[in-house]
């Protein structure tokens, strides 16, 4: 067994019942300097090693870098005796009837030698964990979600790590309602969906009491740091909420170590947690909102059972006992809440939004992609389509959607490549409102619903874009807000406008009866939402959210990058069929610079010069054309000066 030689690190234990915002917790303490989450870690060997589910960041558990880091670590690899062994351990010493023994061992260890010489096992492979994803990740502090009181204090007071305990609560009434929704397959499956349970609210209620009731046993003992904290402050007040929780485990937190969280939005990074809600694959800029469906949701009679068998904490935890004393509420939720993501509560008088996803060779990218769809705060319905193109179907992907929120597969049955992916898609939906979105790249929350709204407010309008960040790295992000609410043609024409990227639109179906469908003859595919845009800018009005609601990843390869021929093809086709390119001269020159440099990175140095030299009489302060002038007469690497322009959020288009 490999020996980990990491410091003693602090854990933070992070206790209470399910469905009450443990995810969201974790992530927001995870992004703390000198602090990493790994999610519920108690799963770790009854289930994510043994099912190979899925890590945070998408991966395979045993393909996560990370974790494979932190097992080969800790054991020498994940498939070896210790790890099952700690899954049979569990039901010896730490599951919740053990609760009253462990609390025994805590006050007399030495009257159940048997029992501590378990524990003590149990605790050593626990520590083996924490300590090398402390090393690992270059961590001081490991935040566990496992949320058991029982498993909590079976790995307390172990001498290789220091371990505190966070309480976490929410209003049980909303609990209830969670847990009585129809919920979505869990997205860590790595098979078969696998699709979260519901109890009824009767069971939670009785559970969430039950279970509170052994904190507050475990809290009063006092051999345990402990602290509180609600869920409805720390959607509140995420700042204030966090520190004064953290301050009654002992530590302090200065106001730099909080810059993620700003007002009632966090930045996330990649997360490596495991088990939890789909909130675990979101990265990038979330809105921080208490969910308060269940106070129009949960059926009267389930909230006044729910009030009456949860009333002496619900009173300790000062929530108030009638529903419309309950101050804040909202009709928006917030989408990491584990409450899980749930579909809002639903409006008829809102349009079906179809997404088309056009999809090839990134599973795993695509998983972290339709969570982010499915995730919409949207209160109208949604489908989403799926289309693979040129290879098969994945029915395991209908697992990922839930209520109102249908997720289909299927193939490319048009001209293979994007165009006849995304008309394929626009064929097999119904939607009112067609959405469209790339197998990389993620949406925030209120994207869709933000698009709609706009949409109604603005009859004329064909189509809508938002403004985009882009991951241009793991640490690196470029906002990219719209810089007006309505595009022109003659805009379009002198610039591609990112706004209006393939992975931001949002179209009225009527659009593609007046601009046409995507169209399959362009070569190699390229281009074709571009050309849709020209098209539809002619024919109508085409509009843009300015908040950056999209996330667009620039640090994985694109199907045409570095593929100079596809790229010369489809723009000269696209300069032959929108000859009014030439009434814009700094459009065409643009078009033409491109043309140029692609022949410069296809080492075709003569007609790089000549066409940039057609490109700069047309407009001599185009930037293209003057890169391919570098590349083709100096020698330097034109791919190297569209890295470091991508490295500042431009680029060549």
């Amino acid at each position: 067994m490999s020996e980990v030689a990491h410091a003693r690190p602090r854990v933070v234990y992070v206790a209470g019942f399910g469905r009450s915002g443990s995810t969201l917790l974790e992530r927001l303490l995870g992004e703390l300097p000198g602090w990493t989450h790994v999610g519920e870690l108690v799963d770790l060997a009854r289930s994510v090693a043994v099912k190979q589910e899925r890590c945070g960041c998408g991966k395979l558990f045993t393909d996560c870098p990370v974790w494979s880091a932190v097992g080969e670590l800790a054991f020498g690899g994940w498939d070896v005796p210790e790890v099952a062994r700690l899954a049979e351990l569990r039901l010896l010493v730490a599951r919740q009837r053990q609760l009253p023994r462990l609390l025994r061992h805590h006050r007399h260890p030495e009257a159940d030698p048997a029992f501590s010489a378990l524990l003590e096992e149990y605790q050593d492979g626990y520590g083996r964990i924490y300590r090398a994803v402390a090393e690992v990740t270059g961590s001081d502090v490991v935040v566990d979600a496992s949320k058991g009181p029982a498993h909590g204090v079976a790995l307390a007071g172990a001498a290789s790590y220091d371990l505190a305990m966070l309480n976490l609560v929410r209003d049980p009434r909303a609990v209830a309602y969670s847990w009585s929704r129809r919920t979505l397959a869990r997205p860590q499956a790595g098979g078969a969906p696998d699709e979260m349970w519901r109890i009824s609210p009767a069971r939670s209620a009785a559970q969430w009491s039950g279970l509170q009731a052994e904190i507050e046993l475990v809290r009063t003992r006092g051999w345990l740091r402990s602290s509180r904290l609600r869920y409805e402050d720390l959607t509140r007040e995420p700042a204030a909420a966090l520190s004064g929780a953290l301050a009654g485990l002992g530590i302090d937190l200065p106001a730099s170590a909080m810059t993620h969280v700003e007002g009632l939005t966090a930045d996330l990074g990649t997360s490596h947690g495991l088990s939890g809600n789909p909130g675990r694959y979101d990265v990038g800029r979330v809105q921080l909102r208490p969910d308060t469906r269940w106070q129009a949701g949960l059926p009267a009679r389930d909230r006044r059972l729910v009030t009456a068998i949860c009333l002496p904490l619900l009173l300790a935890y000062g929530y108030p006992v009638l529903p419309e004393d309950h101050p804040h509420t909202s009709k928006k939720e917030h989408p990491m809440s584990d409450a899980v993501a749930e579909t809002p509560a639903h409006r008829s008088d809102l349009p079906l939004v179809s997404v088309v996803v056009p999809t090839r060779g990134r599973p795993e990218l695509l998983r972290l992609t339709l969570a982010s769809i499915v995730a919409q705060d949207y209160a109208g319905p949604m489908e989403v389509v799926v289309v693979h193109d040129k290879e098969p179907a994945d029915p395991t992907l209908a697992g990922l959607g839930r209520e109102r929120r249908e997720v289909r597969s299927v193939t490319n049955d048009g001209t293979p490549g994007l165009a006849g992916a995304r008309n394929t898609g626009l064929r097999l939906t119904s939607g009112e409102v067609v959405a469209s979105c790339d197998d990389d790249d993620l949406w925030h929350p209120e994207k869709i619903g933000r698009q709609v709204d706009r949409l109604l407010a603005d009859p004329h309008l064909l189509a809508v874009g938002t403004g985009i960040r882009l991951l241009m790295s793991q640490d690196r992000i470029v906002d990219w807000p719209g810089k007006e609410e309505l595009v022109s043609h003659r805009r379009l024409l002198g610039s591609r406008v990112k706004e209006l990227h393939s992975s931001t639109l949002a179209m009225r179906r009527v659009a593609f009866d007046k601009a046409g469908e995507y169209d399959e003859g362009l070569p190699n595919g390229y281009g074709e939402d571009y050309d849709w845009l020209l098209r539809a800018t002619r024919v109508g009005r085409v509009g843009v959210v300015t908040e950056p609601l999209a996330d667009i990843r620039k640090d994985v390869p694109s199907w045409f990058r570095d593929r100079a021929d596809n790229t010369i093809a489809a723009l000269e086709y696209l300069l032959d069929k929108h000859q009014d390119f030439t009434t814009h001269r700094r459009g065409h020159a643009r078009v033409l610079g491109q043309i140029a440099y692609a022949h410069a990175t296809a080492g075709r140095r003569g007609e790089a010069v000549r066409t940039a030299g057609r490109a700069l009489r047309r407009y001599p302060g185009a930037p293209q054309a003057w890169l391919a002038v570098a590349g083709a007469t100096t020698g330097a690497d034109p791919s190297r000066v569209l890295k470091l322009a991508r490295a500042i959020g431009r680029g060549v288009s």
